[in-house]
């Protein structure tokens, strides 16, 4: 399981190139996390589990956390990102990869009037949360 990482590498783009999707078989690379952290997989086991989700127009993530890594790729729609911990924001469009930050608070807001549509990859020890709700 602990070839994920760098086979996951091969799947996303650098921040700088995250507004222009990579070309069909052409790899692209991801360094940091949305906050600038380094990206390291945690040690030992690891359970990888990939989920889609629609945040509906109008709709928000409410403040949560990931302790450990989260590929994230918009396939649909647009999203507002703010850092609760550093203040920083960043839009996110269809096409977009990135990795969100690790252990800071963040929240998401959908930007305009079409759903946004996630895949999530997480890297995380078999059992582990991977997503922590500010106020559960």
């Amino acid at each position: 399981m602990r070839c994920a990482l760098p086979l996951l590498a091969l799947l996303i783009s650098t921040p700088a190139a995250a507004q222009v999707p990579p070309k069909p078989g052409a790899p692209a690379v991801l360094e940091a996390t949305l906050s600038g952290q380094a990206i390291r997989a945690p040690a030992g086991d690891l359970r990888i589990t990939v989920t889609q989700a629609v945040i509906p127009a109008g709709g928000r993530l409410a403040a949560h956390k990931h302790p450990y890594p989260r590929v994230v790729n918009v396939l649909a729609g647009r999203l507002k990102i703010t850092s609760l911990d550093t203040g920083q924001t960043r839009d996110a469009v269809a096409g977009d990869w990135m990795v969100d930050a690790v252990d800071q608070w963040h929240e998401a807001v959908v930007v305009g009037d079409e759903p946004v549509r996630l895949l999530t990859i997480d890297q995380a020890p078999p059992g582990a949360a991977v997503t922590i709700p500010r106020n559960p």
